[in-house]
Order: structure tokens, then C-alpha cells, then sequence
């Protein structure tokens, strides 16, 4: 626990307690509890809330720059925020302005105050798009509680925001990620958002906060307390799914803001204009101003809705376009040219969209619930650009962007720019020249290759369309049994499967008996760079269960013969999805899903089986803006892989592996 948290927990005790009993409304008793201010009893759960949160940003910033820094941001941020606060309204009090006379009656400090300013400064440490977060919670949360309850204590909490943001700023390290920002339509989201939430929160802390004086207080107390929840509970509700670019979210926070618009305008214009209830003669300053503070309590909400309409197209998420045959001849171009990756080819598999960036770059990817998966690196020979633009491309269509089975370079680049990277897997990688079969770790390879050729076995390299038909018939048969042998779908995305192999660039290694018979059959993806081909990548691994033991090693050593023998420099055994890297521990949601993955597809038998011809295990990372998103991707993820995938089918699965 942090210095400054266990120093506090020391001091709360002793803040003083006293209960006090005033007349309310009707003459009825209202009990009110002191706790470093005066609090209504009906709101001390939000005390305590508000006395964690403080226990809790002290903690965070502790751990983001230190205890002296700490100290000095919640001192100066809090000393500003209410000195300020305090002084504002009492002038304005002074001069009889009616809302500073009801705020000033209240304390200008609670916990909350110095939350804020030391939460607002916690954020310029953080990398772009958590900084973003964390400030529009901070910033919505001031804004909400400033015109709902209008107390000193929520200008006070404003000011030191403000403050705290600033030091942050002054005093902050270098944090990376400068180079992206959020596009327009993301700031719409944002902005539709917190107006809901804004909202909501009238329509919640009315029923709490008996003596709130905000402008939306007025608005809050014209709704029906009986549906005030339920409509709250849609804006919050919209207000989520529209950050996720959803259009049942504009439709549901929608729907609840005309409700409280329509209740705003009758309650406090419409009627009491009807009853003369507004009327601007012989009115004083004060009088007059009660009367601007009713007229805009009942039109603000109808001007939030005509904001959510505005930006409403704006801020939908937009559909997944469809590859054309134009993008597929420009593909082809790309792959020729710049499509060395090892899983680049990939990018030409049905199911994918392409995008197309400037200085011949080109990203495959699928969309899944509001997340934009890549297939593996950017294509081009500007990958960090590509990295930065595509991801600017799907913030703007609502979609999340995570670049999966990317390496290093990749990796590196997006890191630069603020965002978040785990491991997901290992690729191995053979240099054709330096492969041999000589030593102790190569005497499976020695031993399958030595059995193949004493039983006559060959190794045809051949395309699926140039196979005999009794081979092809054969392959399709190994292929459809490997598939009704497991107890799970077939995984797709950077898996292929029988239809990956019709393909004219995409060749098969297959070991054939002298009978004719198909043992195994393996499919290997071009790599190409100017046009020349510089490498292949396994995809397809298929066995015979009753063929000859080592069919697949005789297989992918032929393949590693005949690649060195063309003066094919590099054969990729492809990734192991899920896989640790050495050095570096699995994320905890990719641990999940390999823990529940293993038992159907067994990953960790595929290592083993890639360890036996001595690759270099290259890592493989997903990266995505911000770890908070993991919660989105993960299922997202599984998704992508399993289209199909259902739970009762897991739960089968699991319950026969156990």
C-alpha cells in the first residue's frame, strides 16, 4: 500500500463526525451528517464512494510520478480549485446574484475535489488513447455534477480539474504516441456521450441530491421519479453502445432524451407559460434570472437532442466493405511487388477486406463485433505509416483496430505511437541453407526421411489443381476427416483450410505411397518481393491417421530441399497461434483462450512438432490502442477464428478433455 494512502487511512478516523437535524420541506426532519463538510444522509454512500475514489487516485498518482509530486498536485490543485471557487462566488454573491448565494451556503472542499485534480494530472502520463479516456470520464463527471448540483464544491471541483490538467502538462514525462489522434467522427462519439451521461446523471442525483441547485436539476425534478431510473438507465445504456458507433444506441439514448426533452419543455415552459407563470414584468434581477435558469433547464435537453440527430450519421459505425474485382487485381499488384511477409498471401483469402494506403501499402483485415482484426503485418514498404493511417481508417467507421500476428517492426512502431502490444504467438523460420538433418535434436527428421525412402515413398510438389484426380479426391477426404475428428469447428482467419488450397500460387508438398496413396499433404503460401519469389510459408498440415509414421516430417523436409535447391532463401513453419514467447509471459485473455482453445486444437503439440527442425521462433503480437479494450477484443478474437462457434459446443468439448 502507498505512503500516502496509509498516512490518509491513518487520518479519516479522526475527521469529525456530527449529525445534525434541520427542518426540510413540510416540516419534515432531514438528517444531515458533517464528514469534512456537510453531507445529506441520504447521499453518505456517495461519501464514501467519494472518499475511496480520493484513496484510490492518490494511489495511482503515487504510482504514476511519485509522493512529492502528489503532494504537491493535490495541494496546489485542491488549494486552487477552492480558493478560486470560493472567491468567484462570494463576489458574485455580493452582488446578489442568486446562484452564487444558494452555491456559496455549501462547502467549496470535498474528497472529490482533489480527486479530480490529481486524476486530471495522472492522465498526462499516460500514453494517447488511455489519456483520452481517463480525461473524458474526469472532464463528463465534472461537467454532470456541475450542472446538477451547483454547489461551491462542483466549481471548486472544476477549477481543480483545470489545475490539475495543467500541471500535468507543465510537469509531465515524455510520453509516446503523439502521431495519432482520434478522427472527427470518434470526437462525435465522445461528444454524444457524455451528453447522455450528462443527463442521466440529472435524472439520478436528482432523487439523492434534495438540494442540488444546478441547471439540470430543474430538469431532473420535472420527470416522473417513478420512471426517472428506467429513462437514466437508457441513457447510460445508449450512451455506451454509441461509443461503440452503434445505431441502437443513438436509437435507445435517443428515444430517452426526447422523453426528458418533451417532460423539460411542458414542465417548465409550456405550461407554466400557458398559466402565466411566466412573466417578465415587474421582476427583479434575482426574480429574473430564476426565470432565464427555468427556460433553460427545459430547452437544453431539446437542444442535446438535436445534437444526437446532427451527429448521429457521424457517429454510427460504418459497414465492412466488400473486396471488388479491382481491389483483387490491385492485391495481386501489391503481393507481387512488396509481399514478403509471411502471411501476406493470406490477404487474398475469402472473407477479407483489403485497404489501400499510399506508396503501394495494403492492409487485409476482418471485422468482428466492432473490432478490426489485421492479417498479420501491414503489406508495403511503409509499414508504420500504413499502421497509423489504417488505424485513423477504422476509428472513423467505429470499429476498434487491433493489429494481430504482427512482428517486431510493427509491433515497435505502433508502441512508439502510444499503443498497447501482447504476445499471441511464435512463428519459426528456416534459412533453407544453413538447414541439416545432422545431430541429436534432427533424429525424428533422420529417422521419417530414412523410412520414406526405404518404402518408396516420393514427394510430389504440385498445385491442387494439377493433382491427379485420385490424389485431389484423396486430399479432400483427409482434409473433411481431420475436420469431423474434432470435437470444435475448424478454425479460420490465419488458419487455412481445404478451400485455401485451390489456389494457382499456392503449392502442395504431398507424400505419396508407391500404391498411389496420399500419407500427407501440406500447402505452402508464396512470398514475393519485386516479383521474385523469396519464400514460403506452411498453411495446410494434413496426415492420414493410418499412414506411415513421419509422413508430415518427410513432407516439410522435402519442401526445405527443394526451396534450397530453387534458391528460395527463407520457408516459415507459419505461427503458433496463442503461443508464450520466450522471455516474455501470454497476456492473460490470450492465456484464457488457450487454455480453453488446447484441449480441441493443441497448440502446444504444434510447438513441439515445429521444435524438431530447429526454427528460430520469431514473436508474434496483437497490438490495439488501450488495455481496456481487451475486455471488447478477446471474445471478438474467438470469434474471428471460430465464426462458428457456440457455447454448448465449448462446454462439450471441455467437459470430453476432461
Amino acid at each position: 500500500m502507498s505512503v500516502l494512502v496509509t498516512r490518509l487511512l491513518r487520518v479519516a478516523p479522526r475527521i469529525p463526525l456530527t449529525l445534525v437535524v434541520s427542518a426540510g420541506g413540510a416540516g419534515a426532519a432531514v438528517a444531515q451528517v458533517v464528514w469534512a463538510g456537510e453531507i445529506e444522509l441520504a447521499g453518505a454512500p456517495f461519501s464514501v464512494v467519494s472518499w475511496l475514489l480520493l484513496i484510490g487516485s492518490l494511489a495511482t498518482a503515487e504510482w504514476r510520478f511519485g509522493s512529492r509530486r502528489t503532494l504537491t498536485v493535490a495541494s496546489i490543485g485542491t488549494a486552487v480549485g477552492v480558493g478560486l471557487a470560493w472567491a468567484f462566488l462570494s463576489g458574485l454573491a455580493a452582488l446578489g446574484e442568486p446562484l452564487a448565494e444558494e452555491a456559496v451556503r455549501y462547502q467549496p472542499w470535498t474528497p472529490s475535489v482533489t480527486t479530480a485534480a490529481l486524476l486530471a494530472a495522472a492522465s498526462c502520463t499516460l500514453r494517447p488513447a488511455a489519456r483520452r479516456s481517463l480525461r473524458w470520464v474526469v472532464g463528463t463527471a465534472v461537467v454532470a455534477m456541475l450542472l446538477t448540483s451547483g454547489h461551491a464544491s462542483d466549481v471548486a471541483r472544476a477549477l481543480a480539474a483545470g489545475a490539475g490538467l495543467a500541471a500535468g502538462i507543465v510537469a509531465r514525462r515524455a510520453v509516446p504516441g503523439e502521431a495519432w489522434r482520434p478522427s472527427g467522427r470518434a470526437r462525435w462519439r465522445s461528444v454524444l456521450a457524455s451528453s447522455l451521461v450528462i443527463v442521466a446523471s440529472a435524472l439520478a442525483l436528482a432523487s439523492v441530491t434534495p438540494n442540488a441547485t444546478g441547471v439540470l436539476a430543474w430538469t431532473g425534478a420535472v420527470v416522473d421519479p417513478t420512471f426517472a431510473p428506467l429513462v437514466a438507465g437508457m441513457l447510460a445504456v445508449g450512451a455506451a453502445l454509441i461509443l461503440g458507433g452503434r445505431l441502437v444506441g443513438v436509437l435507445v439514448g435517443g428515444g430517452a432524451l426526447v422523453v426528458v426533452a418533451v417532460a423539460a419543455l411542458v414542465g417548465l415552459v409550456i405550461a407554466p407559460a400557458l398559466s402565466d407563470g411566466i412573466d417578465w414584468s415587474d421582476l427583479t434581477g434575482a426574480d429574473a434570472e430564476w426565470q432565464l435558469v427555468a427556460l433553460l433547464a427545459g430547452g437544453l435537453p431539446a437542444l442535446l437532442v438535436l445534437l444526437v440527430l446532427l451527429g448521429a450519421r457521424a457517429a454510427l459505425r460504418r459497414p465492412v466493405p466488400q473486396p471488388t474485382t479491382e481491389d483483387r487485381r490491385r492485391l495481386a499488384e501489391v503481393l507481387r511487388e512488396s509481399g514478403d511477409g509471411s502471411f501476406a498471401h493470406m490477404a487474398t483469402w475469402a472473407g477479407n477486406s483489403v485497404w489501400f494506403g499510399r506508396h503501394g501499402n495494403a492492409i487485409a483485415y476482418r471485422v468482428r463485433d466492432g473490432v478490426a482484426f489485421t492479417v498479420g503485418d501491414p503489406i508495403g514498404p511503409r509499414q508504420d505509416e500504413a499502421a497509423l493511417s489504417f488505424a485513423r481508417f477504422c476509428d472513423e467507421r467505429g470499429w476498434t483496430p487491433v493489429f494481430y500476428s504482427v512482428h517486431d517492426a510493427a509491433a515497435a512502431a505502433l508502441e512508439q505511437a502510444g499503443w498497447t502490444r501482447t504476445p499471441v504467438g511464435t512463428e519459426a523460420v528456416l534459412d533453407t541453407a544453413s538447414f541439416t538433418l545432422t545431430g541429436r535434436k534432427r533424429q525424428d527428421l533422420r529417422t521419417a526421411v530414412n523410412r520414406a525412402e526405404r518404402e518408396g515413398m516420393s514427394a510430389v510438389w504440385t498445385t491442387y489443381r494439377d493433382c491427379d484426380p485420385a490424389i485431389r479426391r484423396q486430399i479432400d477426404t483427409l482434409c473433411a476427416g481431420w475436420v469431423d475428428g474434432k470435437r470444435l469447428p475448424e478454425m479460420g482467419f490465419t488458419l487455412g483450410g481445404l478451400a485455401e488450397l485451390d489456389d494457382p500460387d499456392v503449392r502442395l508438398m504431398v507424400a505419396l505411397a508407391a500404391d498411389g496413396r496420399v500419407h500427407a499433404v501440406t500447402s505452402w503460401l508464396p512470398r514475393r518481393k519485386g516479383g521474385d519469389l523469396v519464400g514460403w510459408t506452411l498453411d495446410v498440415m494434413r496426415r492420414d491417421r493410418a499412414g506411415m509414421p513421419g509422413a508430415m516430417e518427410f513432407a516439410i523436409v522435402s519442401t526445405i530441399r527443394r526451396a534450397a535447391e530453387e534458391g528460395v532463401s527463407v520457408v516459415s513453419l507459419s505461427g503458433t497461434p496463442l503461443a508464450a514467447h520466450d522471455g516474455a509471459a501470454t497476456g492473460r485473455v490470450v492465456g484464457r483462450l488457450r487454455r480453453l482453445l488446447e484441449p480441441a486444437y493443441g497448440f502446444a503439440s504444434l510447438e513441439r512438432f515445429k521444435a524438431k527442425f530447429g526454427a528460430r521462433p520469431e514473436p508474434l503480437w496483437m497490438c490495439f490502442p488501450q488495455p481496456m479494450q481487451l475486455g471488447r477484443i478477446a471474445p471478438a478474437l474467438l470469434r474471428v477464428y471460430v465464426p462458428d462457434l457456440r457455447l454448448t459446443r465449448v462446454v462439450g468439448a471441455l467437459r470430453a478433455t476432461a
